[in-house]
């Protein structure tokens, strides 16, 4: 177990980079102190990018580095407990959606009844008593409510800096003392409704808004640019899997599109099936990278264009296999063939 891990509650300190409020600091979970008030990495990853590791504030500071913990494994499985919020606290918040500002904009985009079925569907909240912001619950494939997600939209759709949690906001206001959040997918609830293939996205609007463009597909979305992991994909482990990265510059760690793709080959090695799509990176101009936007954004944005289908770079290697030789499906389908990682061979 590593001694040194980026604190779990939702505190946010400010940047020495960018001086937003938006640095989540090391922690040492043998003495719960802060390395440093600037040892942290900025949630910024692609405007901002700072990042200070425990490691290099050591090395310079000419002080003995220890990666390891020496905690006894059975505390630091306490540690590893965390918590759930409660149905009636959702349910309460499904209302006031005349005066939530994101559920206003996609009724000026969409189809009323298609924006309460999506709304209905990903349990959409609003926080009435944090400005009518947008609340995005957490529910995993057991219906536990992992956490809720409050962010603020202009009534333009556009998302403001505020950005909180449901249980910050319960601790500020001593509704309780403590709670150990431990996040998943957004959306990951409805993973069993259907078999489609799951496409994953950066941020939850562009989820909803996704969901409602192309239904061909069941969306989620990660919460964040580093959000991708092994363990938030572990429970559709045995799905078909795209990923759909944000645009992004590339400030020395890589785009978006770079990084997310090093995860799909890594988690591809442990038998995950996904594929990645570079639809934005070829359409995108030098202009929509810089301002960092999404799939939902393109399309919005390019409202002529249709969205029958957005698939990916290897899909198209494996229709064009099909056009070429229809008997190959056949061939799949009698031998069982399976492409190099070991998963089926989709023609979608």
């Amino acid at each position: 177990m590593y001694r040194y891990i980026l604190h779990k509650k939702s505190i946010k300190h400010k940047c020495p980079r960018c001086n937003q409020r938006r640095l989540v600091r090391y922690i040492d979970i043998e003495t719960d102190i802060f390395v440093s008030p600037n040892v942290g990495r900025c949630d910024r990853e692609i405007n901002c990018g700072y990042h200070y590791p425990p490691k290099l504030f050591f090395q310079e500071n000419n002080q003995d580095y220890v990666a390891i913990s020496n905690e006894p494994l059975y505390s630091l499985s306490k540690k590893k407990e965390h918590d759930y919020h409660a149905l009636e606290l959702l349910n309460s918040t499904l209302v006031n959606f005349d005066k939530n500002n994101f559920v206003q904009f996609l009724k000026s985009k969409f189809d009323n009844e298609m924006v309460d079925k999506m709304v209905s569907d990903y349990k959409i909240g609003t926080a009435i008593n944090n400005y009518f912001g947008t609340i995005f619950w957490q529910i995993d494939n057991t219906k536990k409510i992992r956490g809720g997600k409050i962010i603020n939209y202009e009534v333009s759709g556009k998302r403001t800096k505020y950005i909180n949690w449901i249980h910050a906001t319960q601790i500020k206001n001593r509704v309780i003392e403590k709670f150990n959040l431990n996040q998943c997918l957004f959306g990951l609830h409805l993973m069993n409704r259907s078999s489609k293939t799951i496409a994953i996205v950066e941020s939850e609007k562009t989820a909803c808004i996704m969901s409602m463009l192309f239904n061909k597909y069941e969306w989620m979305a990660t919460g964040s640019l580093m959000g991708l992991n092994q363990i938030k994909l572990d429970p559709i482990k045995h799905r078909a899997i795209i990923l759909y990265p944000d645009l992004g510059i590339d400030t020395g760690k890589g785009t978006p599109f770079m990084l997310w793709k090093q995860k799909r080959d890594a988690l591809n090695k442990l038998g995950f099936d996904i594929e990645i799509s570079d639809l934005l990176e070829q359409k995108a101009i030098d202009f929509d990278k810089r301002k960092g936007l999404d799939i939902a954004d393109y399309f919005i944005d390019h409202p002529k264009e249709k969205t029958k289908r957005i698939k990916s770079t290897q899909n198209d290697a494996h229709m064009k296999l099909y056009m070429k030789n229809k008997k190959l499906k056949t061939l799949i389908d009698v031998f069982d063939l399976t492409n190099l990682n070991g998963n089926d061979i989709k023609f979608q």
